[in-house]
């Protein structure tokens, strides 16, 4: 483990603490007030994509925070960088609760995402910083485990919050939040010992190569929309549930759980290993089909059936789980095609699937809350594009490795 000289080392499994704290935090953030979303949209007196959209503007300030935070800790340390991202947070927490119009809300969550951008990007840092050989896998894994399960619980607990105290309860859970990673943050003693000098000029020039790569492109493109699925449902699906269905913010609230845990256990079966099993690529390519399959066995039923709480939720679990399973080969295949510059590349990918996701929630605030058609036509047409980008990826990955040698030439200039 590694730390400056002046402080003793932080102690192991106060680090895994930290990083699960913080890898969650993010994810907590997005989802914990969604089952408040039409109560929300009636206190502010605006419409479902109007408030929808204090959601999008969150991501893509995330989204953002990622390519600005991700530099500066390199140069200048992850405390004074995760101290910076955490004060924006607390903020945003704050004039979110102070809020009177809707306009000041979704400013505050935008101060929320760029803050909060700082703490799981640089939580994968401090691992990197702090752990080697196995030890090193098993934090990731660790904190993979915890950004995980946040989306998968933090839409109950707001569910729960809301009924029991109100919507604002959520936003007050996300401000003690806050101050819970102040604590922590208090603790920690930094772990980069050598501070980079940030090269503008060279920064841009990896930046191109990397958004040249045709495997990144249709890694992120996969990767966001997969992602998507997630986020889509659970701005929708509230006002589905609770303004058309007429069901309690509770009934979501354990819909959005059950999907979670399809999209979690999606992932865990990638730790499945036999060769008789189809590899990493098959396997992309089979959930790329099977997602598109439940997306088009949705559009029948909304066609035929219409609206209900089971043909609303039972393909979307078909599909969590299909995206659960992809989603970390395509992470992998995405991180991995320039080793030289694998910090740089992972804060890209981080970004643009952050904005693909959030232009996914952003067209889909325009999606009908009364008829489960258009939702169905828009799962149709994300699934046809995953399956066309996970078309290019294999065909690109068949095509002979070779890293552009002005890449080690880019990053050392």
């Amino acid at each position: 483990m590694s730390s400056t000289a002046k402080h003793p080392p932080n102690h192991p499994r106060f680090l895994l603490f930290l990083v699960c704290a913080f890898a969650s935090a993010g994810q907590l953030a997005i989802d914990i007030y969604v089952p408040a979303l039409p109560t929300m949209a009636h206190f502010y007196q605006t419409s479902p994509q109007a408030i929808q959209s204090s959601v999008t503007s969150y991501l893509f300030a995330y989204a953002i925070g990622q390519l600005v935070f991700g530099p500066l800790a390199d140069a200048y340390g992850r405390k004074r960088v995760l101290q910076a991202g955490l004060a924006l947070f607390t903020l945003g927490c704050v004039l979110s609760l102070a809020a009177t119009n809707l306009e000041t809300f979704v400013g505050a969550r935008v101060l929320q995402g760029f803050g909060i951008a700082a703490t799981n990007l640089l939580a994968k840092a401090i691992i990197a910083d702090s752990f080697a050989g196995m030890a090193l896998v098993h934090a990731f894994t660790y904190m993979s485990i915890a950004w995980g399960l946040a989306p998968i619980i933090a839409p109950v607990i707001g569910a729960h919050l809301q009924e029991a105290f109100g919507w604002r309860s959520c936003l007050i859970f996300l401000l003690v939040y806050s101050f819970g990673m102040w604590a922590v943050l208090w603790r920690y003693r930094e772990t980069l010992a050598r501070p980079v000098r940030l090269h503008p000029q060279t920064l841009m020039k990896n930046a191109r190569l990397v958004l040249a790569s045709p495997v990144f492109q249709s890694c992120f493109l996969a990767q966001g929309l997969c992602y998507s699925i997630l986020l889509v449902f659970n701005i929708v699906g509230p006002f589905m549930v609770q303004n058309t269905l007429h069901l309690p913010p509770t009934a979501f609230g354990y819909l959005a759980l059950a999907i979670g845990l399809m999209y979690f256990l999606g992932g865990i079966s990638n730790r499945i290993q036999h060769p008789r099993l189809p590899s990493a690529e098959q396997r992309l390519r089979i959930g790329a089909r099977v997602m598109t399959g439940a997306a088009v066995a949705m559009l029948a039923l909304a066609l035929t059936v219409g609206l209900q709480v089971w043909t609303l939720t039972a393909p979307v679990l078909v599909m969590g789980l299909c995206a659960g399973a992809m989603y970390p080969t395509l992470m992998a295949k995405g991180n991995s095609i320039f080793p030289h510059i694998a910090g740089l590349t992972s804060a890209i990918l981080g970004f643009a699937l952050l904005v693909v996701s959030s232009i996914m929630m952003g067209l889909a605030g325009f999606v009908s809350i009364h008829s489960l058609t258009p939702l169905a036509l828009f799962f149709v047409i994300v699934g046809f594009t995953v399956i066309a980008m996970v078309g290019k990826l294999l065909h690109h990955l068949k095509q002979p490795a070779a890293i552009p040698a002005r890449a080690g030439a880019a990053e050392q200039s």
